[in-house]
């Protein structure tokens, strides 16, 4: 698979000259999608309501609406998150109250728009990440998202770069493997989606050294499907 390596670099430079260090919504999606990640289906609207209705009814609800800001960086905490809007009505309360929201969280914030995105109703949530640890350099991180990476810490690291084997290995180490089998009449995860995943991460974190930390969670899997609903990537000072 042909990637264009020196253009995300030119898009990173692009970021680090604004100033920023957060990639946006759009940016860290064709980052992803440079490297075969499946992203949920998303469109990015202005601070405008008629382009967030327009949008959305673009996608076809339910819909999320995520404020776009470089000023809030945990928008969920800040009440800049909104999940499942079944129509025009819905939405449009949402996005009055993200923009009251952020303006409590940080009367100073850009609003850069919103992202409009398909609610994926289906699966299991899994995270994948990419960190930078002081000794070991890059490292790339896997488990059940929710609860059980939050709380139970129920997560497998490896060094990158990794093999197929490796990344199998991880999938099978957490906990929640079981769970990612399918039990109590529950769809199982596609494992091999899973691998193809945590694959294509360890590589865009070994090529794109100026990454230097990447979460992706949460990651919708079912038996046919894998789809990254919402991607943080930061780039190294």
């Amino acid at each position: 698979m042909m990637i264009n390596i020196k253009g995300i670099r030119e898009l990173l430079a692009g970021v680090k000259g604004k100033k920023r260090d957060v990639l946006y919504p759009m940016e860290a999606e064709s980052v992803l999608r440079a490297y075969g990640i499946d992203l949920a289906k998303s469109i990015f609207a202005g601070n405008n309501l008629k382009e967030v209705i327009r949008s959305a009814e673009e996608i076809g609800f339910p819909v999320a609406l995520k404020l776009i800001s470089p000023d809030i960086l945990h928008k969920s905490d800040a009440g800049c998150v909104y999940l499942n809007l079944k129509n025009r009505q819905e939405i449009t309360k949402a996005y009055n109250d993200v923009l009251r929201n952020a303006g409590m969280s940080n009367p100073h914030a850009y609003i850069e728009g919103f992202l409009v995105q398909e609610m994926i109703q289906y699966g299991h949530e899994v995270i994948v990440g990419l960190a930078t640890d002081p000794t070991f350099g890059k490292i790339i991180m896997f488990g059940l998202g929710g609860i059980f990476v939050e709380i139970l810490n129920d997560v497998a690291i490896r060094k990158i770069p990794i093999t197929a084997l490796d990344a199998q290995d991880m999938i099978e180490e957490i906990k929640g493997y079981k769970i990612l089998q399918g039990v109590r009449g529950k769809e199982p995860a596609n494992l091999e989606l899973l691998k193809e995943i945590l694959l294509k991460t360890s590589r865009l974190g070994l090529e794109i050294e100026e990454i230097g930390e990447m979460d992706l969670n949460p990651v919708f899997v079912n038996a046919h499907h894998a789809l990254v609903a919402d991607a943080r990537i930061i780039i190294h000072n």
